[in-house]
């Protein structure tokens, strides 16, 4: 079957009249042919041409050779009753009064002579198809709206052959259809004696069709491309979702179940339902875990996503054919992770300053907000009565590895640390290992600046006595190194005036040269890793 051709050769008939050169008026110039055709109705037997000249024309005559033959052959016949006709909407186009009745269909070799008013000639070869006419009636696909309800369509329609050899127009019985599917695969199927045909498919396409049907006789025919279509939308139906829980609880390592009631409106009523694939899916930064459940008869789902860490799943019906996406609904997962507290540490400065760092270690994922902390706790026996004395946000973070965390507080002297990160609903609660921490109290008694007042330039004496917390007493603590600090009337800052040894019974003293009024004080400053630093008495001397 030939869908194009003629329709293409009509074109360039009239493309070659409104194209064709527009001869100068003192020129002599000979007729164009711009093409020969049979009309978009061939099965009529005429024949069609369009040309043009600087003159009018005034004869023509076709001549006609049969399918194949050689270039000497015979004419079979000639055409010359050529009339002008303007039907096809385009200029200088002539046809044929009279239906060739010839004995075979196929390609004609034909030669065109054209005269026009100046007398001026040309003889021009060109092809004609002589060929069947198939003519598409009553094309219908029921329905042209499918839903979900009602997915099959069926196509049906009738064909009739108009054959130019005598004129006659039949039902084309028993032959092949080609059904022209825009947006699903074509399909094929074929006429019955009364030359019509049926095809039911389903639509696989959300968008629409564009039904068409083609006759493929077993001889040479032509079917207008413009001929008739139908389209078929499919309309998707509303669905929705309902869900058996929208917030549950495992531990770390086991499957949540999302389960649930998938319906459809169709009818004006929702129904279940069945064989629809429904999304569950969990997302983060990290990766995605999904599940994809098809409904049963009933419409039930029921599917199962083992988090890496707790979040929100969201559920809803994948958009199909005929089905609009449901809206969507989410499941709030609470996965309770393992948590430990690992390196950690604490340590007591001379200042009696503790210091407890570690990892708080939650898996790829960490507490947020008010559950992102960690209880810095004392015991003074390490088993009982413990008591946070300070709480802190865990830092930077590193899945797999941890947040690191650090606190600092004034605490006494000697006791027992451990860090403590309580449950939530997302994270289990766990300990750190416990620390024992301890210095030695040191304390400096009888702290004295002489004389008082001083004159100026005689000698003033820091005296004092420095022990040490050991065994439960208080003891002389000899050797160490005491700093005598001074500061000067009005001033705010001391000043290192130098350095005295305490001796066995823990004692010290210190002369300088008086210089101007001050505060005197003696400071255990840099006691070693073992003990607490510690000061005197500040005492006020006048410089006269």
């Amino acid at each position: 079957m030939r869908k194009t051709s003629l329709a293409l050769a009509c074109a360039s008939v009239a493309a070659g009249l409104l194209l064709g050169p527009v001869p100068a008026a003192h020129a002599a110039v000979a007729p164009v042919l711009h093409g020969v055709g049979s009309g978009y109705h061939p099965g009529d037997g005429l024949v069609w041409m369009s040309a043009s000249s600087d003159t009018a024309i005034t004869s023509i005559t076709a001549h006609l050779y049969a399918p194949g033959s050689a270039a000497d052959a015979p004419e079979i016949t000639q055409v010359s009753d050529f009339v002008p006709d303007s039907s096809t909407g385009f200029a200088n186009t002539w046809r044929s009064t009279t239906p060739l009745r010839l004995a075979d269909l196929g390609t004609y070799r034909v030669v065109v002579d054209l005269t026009d008013a100046d007398g001026d000639t040309t003889s021009t070869q060109d092809t004609y198809q002589y060929e069947l006419e198939a003519n598409l009636t009553d094309l219908r696909a029921t329905p042209q709206n499918p839903d979900y309800g009602h997915p099959d369509v069926t196509v049906t329609g009738g064909f009739t052959v108009t054959d130019p050899r005598t004129g006659d127009t039949t039902p084309a019985a028993n032959t092949r259809v080609d059904l022209e599917l825009s947006n699903d695969p074509d399909a094929t199927t074929r006429t019955g004696a009364d030359g019509r045909f049926t095809y039911t498919y389903r639509v696989t396409d959300r968008s629409y069709d564009s039904v068409n049907a083609w006759l493929w006789p077993d001889e040479p025919s032509y079917q207008s491309r413009a001929n008739e279509s139908v389209e078929v939308r499919a309309v998707q139906s509303d669905t929705r979702v309902t869900l058996d829980a929208a917030d549950l609880d495992v531990k770390a390592g086991q499957a949540a179940k999302v389960s649930g009631t998938a319906e459809v409106h169709v009818d004006g009523a929702w129904k279940p339902l069945a064989g629809a694939t429904v999304d569950e899916i969990w997302s983060d930064e990290f990766g995605r875990v999904a599940s994809r459940p098809v409904t049963g008869a009933d419409g039930r789902f029921s599917g199962q996503l083992t988090l890496p860490k707790s979040g929100t799943v969201e559920v809803q019906v994948r958009a199909g054919t005929l089905l609009k996406t449901s809206e969507l609904r989410t499941v709030k997962v609470h996965v309770a992770q393992k948590t430990s507290i690992t390196n950690f540490t604490a340590s007591l400065d001379k200042y009696a300053q503790l210091t407890a760092k570690g990892l708080l270690n939650t898996g790829r994922s960490r507490p947020a907000g008010v559950d992102n902390k960690v209880d810095l706790q004392y015991s003074a026996d390490g088993k009982t009565g413990w008591k946070t004395m300070k709480t802190v946000t865990p830092g930077s973070f590193e899945p797999g590895v941890g947040a690191t965390f650090k606190g600092t507080f004034t605490t006494s002297y000697k006791g027992y640390y451990r860090a403590h990160f309580k449950a939530t609903r997302d994270f289990q609660e766990s300990y750190s290992s416990v620390v024992h921490v301890t210095r030695t109290p040191t304390r400096i008694t009888d702290g004295n600046a002489s004389p008082e007042p001083v004159r100026k330039g005689r000698t003033i004496t820091y005296k004092g006595k420095l022990q040490h917390y050991a065994s439960g007493v208080w003891k002389a603590y000899a050797g160490q190194t005491v700093k005598i600090l001074f500061k000067p009337k009005g001033s705010s800052s001391w000043y290192d005036m130098g350095n005295a040894t305490t001796r066995t019974d823990g004692t010290f003293g210190k002369g300088f040269t008086a210089s101007k009024d001050g505060t005197w004080v003696a400071v255990l400053l840099y006691p070693n890793s073992t003990h607490l630093v510690s000061s005197g008495r500040e005492d006020y001397v006048d410089v006269t």
